[in-house]
């Protein structure tokens, strides 16, 4: 019988005709200079990298915890971490990634890597570094409303990133993802801003079918994967710019990230008091169209409408009534009803906020005092 030749044969045929020619393959010595715009990004991330961390929830339990847990589900005992402190051992149950935004420890990730099925059931999370540190950290606080979250680790001088003026952004902008996706190690994409003030969303990787109730979301053609969220979105000069948080169901190449004006906003809160102070006025709205919002007088063809006003509130006190379309507030320009509630949320308790509204066609200015939203409302 003929024997086939498989593929030894062939491999021995190649090596037999390379070894009769002499052949110097080109190569290009010169090195790369970086220097030149655009060629490479590698000097800034090398400085960016180290403040993006990997946080894992974790349980802390006992000996004998341990073991029947290791009977109900499958633990990498490579990942298992024994507290000398507490003699405690720390099982991670969750992977997301975190960022750096001050020295002394205090690390910005998402609510839904530090929470289960959107429920706290620790408040503990192990950090490790890109030098291999591993460090023990407590959940300061978490805010399922915006997908935001604070960790503290106790360690000084550590790497950080600088928020930038997220506002700034407009499509188009280079951007860069850093993180721990699919727990491969920290990994660097990039992309462009896709677009801005993204709501009404519905995405994975949140625990929520709709995501966090105040939506305000980047954009990115960056490719984020699972592990990614809570990490860094990063301009060309290493300025975090926002906190990568998940990617539109059943899509590719779409991905969302917290900017980083609203995710300093609810870190600063955190920090401060470990919940989210955000402002009240009593009210609820609508969008407008634009048509329909030019024909009542807003030139620029946005508002939000109020279809409640809350007796007794402040808006109501104010005097604010329903049907009147609200064009700005201190001078920013309202988008719409989900713009108009992420201004509200930001204004700081015991002020008072100028109302641009019109109302029978005509434009109107009302002072309105801001109080504290009620927890859990």
């Amino acid at each position: 019988m003929r024997k086939s030749l498989g593929i030894i044969p062939c491999l021995l045929l190649v090596a037999t005709v390379s070894a009769a020619e002499k052949v110097e393959l080109p190569v290009d010595i010169r090195p790369i200079d970086r220097n030149q715009p655009g060629v490479s990004y590698a000097d800034m991330l090398s400085r960016v990298t180290p403040a993006v961390v990997s946080v894992r929830l974790a349980l802390e339990v006992g000996e004998n915890d341990l073991r029947r847990l290791s009977m109900t589900k499958p633990i990498n005992p490579r990942l298992v971490r024994h507290d000398p402190v507490t003699n405690k051992y720390l099982v991670p149950i969750a992977l997301g990634s975190g960022v750096v935004i001050h020295p002394s420890g205090y690390i910005l990730t998402n609510h839904h890597v530090v929470t289960a099925q959107g429920q706290v059931v620790s408040k503990v999370a192990m950090v490790q570094f890109s030098d291999g540190r591993d460090l023990r950290g407590t959940i300061l606080g978490s805010d399922s409303r915006t997908d935001v979250a604070v960790v503290k680790v106790d360690a000084v001088n550590l790497p950080y990133l600088r928020f930038s003026e997220s506002d700034q952004l407009r499509v188009g902008d280079n951007v860069f993802a850093v993180g721990n996706p699919l727990d491969v190690g920290l990994s660097v994409t990039s992309g462009i801003v896709s677009g801005l003030s993204r709501s009404n969303l519905v995405l994975s990787s949140v625990g929520r079918a709709r995501g966090p109730d105040y939506q305000d979301f980047i954009q990115t053609s960056a490719p984020i994967n699972p592990g990614n969220s809570g990490g860094a979105l990063v301009d060309t000069f290493g300025r975090l710019v926002g906190m990568n948080t998940a990617v539109r169901a059943n899509a590719v190449g779409i991905g969302y990230a917290v900017p980083g004006n609203l995710a300093r906003f609810v870190a600063d809160s955190i920090i401060a008091r470990g919940y989210v102070v955000r402002g009240y006025i009593g009210i609820d709205g609508e969008d407008v169209a634009f048509v329909e919002a030019v024909r009542l007088g807003a030139t620029k063809g946005q508002a939000a409408r109020l279809t409640e006003v809350d007796e007794g509130a402040p808006a109501f006190k104010a005097g604010l009534k329903v049907g009147d379309l609200v064009t700005a507030v201190n001078g920013y320009d309202i988008a719409g009803w989900n713009d108009l509630r992420l201004v509200i949320s930001g204004l700081k308790p015991g002020t008072e906020a100028t109302f641009a509204i019109l109302r029978g066609n005509k434009t109107q200015l009302i002072r309105v005092p801001i109080l504290e939203r009620p927890r859990g409302q």
